[in-house]
């Protein structure tokens, strides 16, 4: 999650300075101020920068000679945030110098808030593959039930194996179907030949032809 916001400004003298940050308290080491600048090197581009207690993404902008730089947390990853870097990038080319000072808490809160967004689908998605998994193991353990019940014929049992399965070998089946190998030749046999199933030579195996 994003902890802050600040822009660096060339001085003739200092080199780059903080210009503007939010919050206020907003802690920025003077090496890594001077490291931005110097990398950015009076050019428009994008640069992530990670180090031991350090991570943000920067733009430099070079109508207005300044750095936006949002600040990100350890685990955060900056190519998440040039998306939004951009458009904050847009804005400022808008701003005068007293507009720009009000609408960086602004452009602050419009991170904090495009970051909940993307936790908020990831964690929706989760839930959902968990969900989804759960369920797989239930059709499986049903599946598995069924197919061990004595009152499905061959045919039934061949079916639903390949219902869960993507393939099965012949030996798949005989350690799941008790009946003659034989019987259950035949069977696939007669589902093949009537285009239920199909028969894959090269991997010796069966699946549902769906």
């Amino acid at each position: 999650m994003p902890n802050g916001i600040f822009l660096i400004q060339w001085d003739e003298v200092e080199g780059g300075i903080v210009y503007l940050k939010y919050p206020e308290n907003l802690e920025i080491p003077t090496p890594v101020v001077q490291q931005i600048t110097i990398s950015h090197n009076f050019t428009e581009s994008y640069i992530i920068t990670e180090e031991k207690d350090w991570n943000s993404v920067s733009y430099y902008n070079e109508n207005k000679e300044i750095i936006v730089v949002l600040v990100l947390s350890r685990y955060d990853d900056g190519n998440d945030y040039l998306e939004i870097l951009e458009k904050f990038n847009d804005e400022i080319d808008k701003l005068s110098e007293q507009k720009l000072k009000e609408n960086l808490e602004t452009m602050f809160h419009i991170s904090l808030d495009a970051f909940r967004t993307t936790d908020e689908v990831i964690t929706k998605l989760s839930n959902e593959v968990a969900y989804l998994k759960t369920r797989e193991y239930d059709f499986e353990v049903k599946f598995d039930f069924i197919t061990k019940s004595n009152h499905l014929s061959v045919k039934s049992k061949i079916l639903f194996l390949l219902a869960i399965n993507e393939s099965a070998t012949i030996e798949d089946f005989e350690k799941v179907i008790k009946t003659s190998k034989r019987w259950l030749s035949n069977v696939l046999e007669t589902l093949v030949k009537n285009q239920v199933v199909g028969y894959d030579p090269n991997k010796n195996t069966y699946f549902l032809k769906v």
